[in-house]
């Protein structure tokens, strides 16, 4: 009888230990598209970026096993897989495989803290089987945007592509933005009244003449004025600017 409750209590140890060792406590998450892809992306059931983006930080994460559903802006087939942190700071990856399938792979976890870097050194550095770095950024308490290099960086780690490209035939400069979905977006020039408001995805093209090869400011309200941010742009006489 003693023997057997011994065993019992050594038993009930074990798995309280092995219980513990296996939660890695609070931590982040990143998910990224190796080609790019814009994607929204789905922890337990809640939306941890406010618009589509190829990399996401998801930050303060406490559950252990974690259902991942991305959503991918272009409408290509979501992808749903159940996964467990097997340590603190996790790094997964959206590929495709041979067959051109899109496939969720966990690129590793460390238990360190992590520190930022740029997207395509933590792609480079994916490839190892333990990942000791990837890209933490906390959530600000303004949003703050700068351009540079035909890209928009947003201060809570997101990105937005610019693109200027030949517009087919005579027109003024065109504005097409389909990032954001659902955001609300100005157009205003330094030098006079034009403007125009919309909800993204929006087609905008420049009324007065004077505008063409102008500065513009781009204005974006994701949802009061916290989250509301701008940044200069140039536009270009028979381009289309492309904001994805």
């Amino acid at each position: 009888m003693l023997l057997r409750t011994l065993c019992l209590v050594c038993y009930l140890t074990i798995s309280v230990f092995t219980v513990k060792a296996q939660d890695p406590g609070p931590g982040s998450v990143t998910v990224y598209s190796e080609d790019g892809e814009n994607f929204t992306l789905y922890l337990n059931g809640e939306q941890k970026n406010i618009g589509p983006s190829s990399r996401v930080v998801a930050e303060n994460v406490k559950e252990v096993p974690v259902a991942f559903r991305i959503v991918f802006q272009n409408g290509a087939k979501e992808i749903k897989k159940n996964g467990i942190r097997q340590g603190t700071h996790c790094l997964y990856a959206i590929q495709k495989n041979k067959k051109g399938e899109r496939v969720f792979k966990m690129k590793g976890c460390s238990e360190d803290a992590p520190v930022a870097q740029s997207t395509s050194s933590a792609e480079q550095s994916a490839s190892s089987s333990t990942v000791t770095t990837t890209t933490v950024t906390s959530t600000p308490a303004q949003l703050s945007a700068t351009f540079s290099n035909g890209v928009i960086s947003i201060n809570d780690g997101r990105t937005i592509h610019v693109k200027k490209v030949k517009a087919n035939g005579m027109s003024y400069p065109r504005v097409f933005m389909n990032a954001l979905p659902g955001a609300r977006v100005s157009i205003t020039y330094d030098d006079n009244d034009e403007k125009y408001n919309a909800e993204s995805p929006f087609k905008y093209e420049v009324k007065d003449y004077s505008n063409n090869n102008s500065y513009l400011t781009l204005t974006v309200d994701e949802g009061g004025p916290q989250k509301t941010w701008h940044v200069k742009l140039q536009n270009a006489n028979g381009y289309d600017m492309k904001i994805e």
